[in-house]
Parts: C-alpha cells; sequence; structure tokens
C-alpha cells in the first residue's frame, strides 16, 4: 500500500537532488544525484529503501527522459509536464518498494 504522505516527500525528495544533474549525467553528476537522492530519502525511508528507491529512480530517469529533459533538470525551475513525470517516476519506484517489503 503505497502512502501518499509519503509518496509527497519522496517526490519532494527527488526534486531536491536535481539541480546536481545537467545535460546527458555530466561527469560525477549520476553519482551527486544518487548520493543526495540517498540522503535526503534515508531519512524518510530508512538507508537500504533509500538505495533501492534511488537505483529506481536512476534507472528509470536513464531509460524514459531525453537528453534535452535531462538538461533540463538542471534549471531553477522545471517545466511542470517534467515535474508531473518526475513524480510519477517517484511514485512507481514507492510502489515496487512496497511490493518488496
Amino acid at each position: 500500500m503505497t502512502h501518499p504522505a509519503r509518496g509527497a516527500t519522496c517526490a519532494a525528495l527527488l526534486l531536491i537532488g536535481l539541480p546536481a544533474l545537467a545535460a546527458q549525467w555530466p561527469a560525477g553528476g549520476r553519482e551527486t544525484f544518487r548520493n543526495g537522492c540517498e540522503d535526503s530519502a534515508g531519512q524518510a525511508l530508512g538507508q537500504e529503501r533509500a538505495q533501492r528507491y534511488c537505483a529506481c529512480t536512476l534507472t528509470r530517469i536513464d531509460r524514459d527522459f531525453s537528453a534535452t529533459e535531462i538538461a533540463a533538470l538542471d534549471k531553477a525551475e522545471l517545466p511542470e509536464p517534467l515535474v508531473a513525470r518526475l513524480q510519477r517516476v517517484s511514485q512507481t519506484c514507492l510502489a515496487e518498494l512496497d511490493g518488496q517489503g
């Protein structure tokens, strides 16, 4: 079962890590994002679950986002459609975690 408050919290945590990104994962950018995600999500999920959540998030960004979208993640204000996509990624990854226990 997904908890709406936790989902919103993790979606917000995902957005916190975004300024570390630029273009197509610059050198160190992916690792910086992962570390920021794990630090932030670890408070809500615990460290082990945060690691799985952030790995899921990165996999989906790598797979589903274009180079243009990844480049847009570095902007101070994200376009609403991109924010919505990131929230869906967050919700999907949280649902997968809930299914894994």
